[in-house]
């Protein structure tokens, strides 16, 4: 295959948004053997698969494909989160689907955290004090539902970055 990702991808968007799921499917389904190993592609497969006019897969492939998703990629929300729902809505298994949406839910914080701090970090090069205060803040925020242990992943950074707003204040 002799094609960018991204513009594979595209097509398979472009199917999705004509409601050609069937032939979405197909185009995943090459592009996961162009690029075996790709989280997204497993989630955009089992999406696809749920949605197939004439399947040709079953839903307990969407599962199996979720469930490799997040194995593969462990930090993922959304192959968390997609896996969540499958577990509620088809399998109606709510206490399953709750431990994941905790576990999506928890990546994506942290995902979120991150790039608070780094837009913090880069407000901060730009002189951009009041905009770097309140990303700031909302890091702080989202970093107190985390775990003690990832509390402290985060209390080097900010504390770094609180001593740059304070330079910044007397500068």
């Amino acid at each position: 295959m002799n094609i960018s990702f991204a513009k594979a991808l595209g097509e398979v968007m472009k199917l999705g948004e004509d409601e050609k799921h069937d032939r979405a499917l197909k185009r995943v389904e090459e592009m996961r053997k162009a690029w075996p190993g790709n989280p997204h592609l497993a989630v955009l497969a089992a999406r696809l698969i749920q949605l197939q006019e004439e399947p040709t897969q079953s839903l307990n492939d969407a599962k199996r494909l979720l469930q490799q998703a997040v194995d593969l990629d462990k930090q993922s929300p959304e192959a968390t989160i997609e896996l969540a729902y499958f577990l509620d809505n088809i399998e109606d298994d709510p206490a399953e689907a709750s431990r994941f949406f905790f576990q999506g839910i928890a990546a994506a914080r942290q995902l979120l955290v991150e790039g608070l701090l780094g837009q913090t970090h880069a407000l901060l090069q730009l002189d951009r004090r009041d905009e770097a205060v309140r990303c700031l803040v909302e890091a702080l925020h989202h970093a107190d539902a985390e775990k003690p242990a990832v509390k402290k992943k985060y209390s080097e950074r900010i504390e770094e970055l609180l001593k740059e707003l304070g330079q910044l204040q007397t500068a």
